[in-house]
């Protein structure tokens, strides 16, 4: 082992620190735009059952090698590649899945053909046809509770219906909301009895005022939570970042200043936020903490605010975003015009412990000895050398773990955060 008796104890810190430092690794994850994904006129919605593994909907899309109407399409890399599961003649706004296998797909602008389910992972699509009257027209927004329990909500120009299985969407059972809303956008149900539907007083845009509802028992009665006083206005989606916080934006249709929702307290209260002097229409909203989130929409630009909201500015990414999806707060994906991915963006590969860029191999072994048994040449940044992703200095657990992964087909370097990999 290497002699480090005469060191002061601040010089290793320093080193440590300046590795880092030269390394320009950013502190924080930033959004990208994935360059593989499809385009589309528009991508309405997307899910995630894992960091890798996700579907979206996407209108009008088109390839490098082509364009092919309305489709599902899959990733099972995390986005780096696309495929196009199956297209559909409807217009495709909404998507959920259960798990791996199980998934829905809702539409817009066709009733009789408002729901489709996969239970192979997308590989073949089926129409629902077991939805009972009052049916919903359309489908836009879907909220999978747990592995039995869907709810999904539409149409954002009426009827103000729902519908929901507690069975694998092996019965659906339709729940008429016109008695509190003329139009129904996106839901969100924190439990199998418990959650939120949002959209709009009337079906008709101009007269429309913002509506908020929230059922304790499975939909069987319903408590407007919020009652917006503008007219011309429709909330569309729903985030809550977590239990107590949430938010709500808002389609606007008028002149004048565009404003969102937010709650403190579980969705007992919700409270205008000021988000511009100026008409904008938001769609697409999502906090990753309470001071950081973003708003896109049909206004076109993607917005940012760092300070919960007090001051917007662009974000750089995004065009028409309409759905954010937060896996953590280091994960997420949105779509509009394509994909747009969350996330610590470096090239470094987890467990090349001499920085060659090459998958971990015997080269990396080597080095790696001879750093902890023979006092040779650090890691540079150290963390390559954390294979395990434990986040301590490289040692022989680091090599152990490199060497079942080289020689006994273990699992993989694990990819490290403070590394940014």
């Amino acid at each position: 082992m290497r002699n480090s008796a005469k060191i002061s104890p601040i010089f290793p810190m320093a080193v440590l620190l300046l590795m880092f430092a030269e390394s320009g690794l950013p502190q924080s994850p930033q959004w990208q735009t994935l360059t593989n994904a499809p385009t589309a006129s528009r991508m309405d919605d997307a899910f995630f059952v894992s960091p890798t593994t996700g579907w979206v909907v996407a209108n009008d899309a088109c390839d490098t090698a082509g364009c092919y109407g309305n489709g599902i399409w899959k990733t099972t890399d995390g986005g780096a590649s696309w495929q196009l599961q199956i297209s559909l003649s409807p217009y495709l706004r909404s998507v959920g899945f259960m798990d791996s296998l199980t998934g829905w797909v809702g539409t817009v602008f066709n009733a009789s053909q408002v729901l489709y389910h996969t239970t192979d992972g997308g590989a073949n699509w089926s129409l629902v046809t077991n939805i009972p009257d009052p049916k919903p027209q359309g489908i836009c927004g879907i909220s999978v509770v747990n592995d039995s329990v869907v709810y999904a909500s539409g149409r954002f120009y009426g009827p103000a219906r729902m519908i929901k299985t507690t069975d694998r969407g092996a019965t659906w059972t339709s729940l008429d909301l016109s008695a509190y809303a003329g139009a129904l956008v996106d839901c969100y149900f924190f439990s199998p009895d418990s959650g939120f539907v949002v959209g709009s007083s009337s079906a008709d845009y101009d007269t429309g005022h913002t509506r908020i509802l929230f059922t304790a028992d499975g939909g069987n009665t319903w408590t407007t939570r919020h009652a917006g006083n503008r007219v011309g206005e429709l909330c569309w989606k729903l985030h809550f970042l977590d239990r107590m916080n949430g938010y709500v934006s808002i389609e606007k249709f008028s002149g004048g200043p565009t404003y969102y929702l937010k709650t403190t307290d579980g969705g007992l209260t919700w409270s205008d936020q000021l988000f511009q002097n100026f008409q904008y229409d938001i769609q697409g909203i999502g906090f990753v903490s309470d001071t950081v989130g973003w708003l896109g929409g049909w206004g076109g630009d993607t917005y940012e605010t760092t300070d919960g909201g007090a001051s917007w500015h662009l974000a750089g990414f995004g065009y028409i975003v309409n759905r954010f999806r937060f896996l953590s707060d280091e994960l997420a994906y949105a779509v509009g015009q394509t994909v747009y991915k969350y996330s610590y963006q470096c090239t470094s590969v987890a467990g090349d412990a001499n920085g060659s860029g090459a998958t971990p191999n015997l080269t990396d072994i080597v080095f790696l000895v001879n750093y902890v048994f023979k006092g040779g040449m650090a890691p540079d940044p150290l963390c390559l050398g954390d294979a395990n992703g434990s986040k301590d200095t490289p040692n022989l657990a680091d090599l152990v773990y490199l060497v079942n992964y080289v020689f006994k087909s273990g699992p993989v370097p694990v990819k490290s955060k403070s590394c940014c990999l």
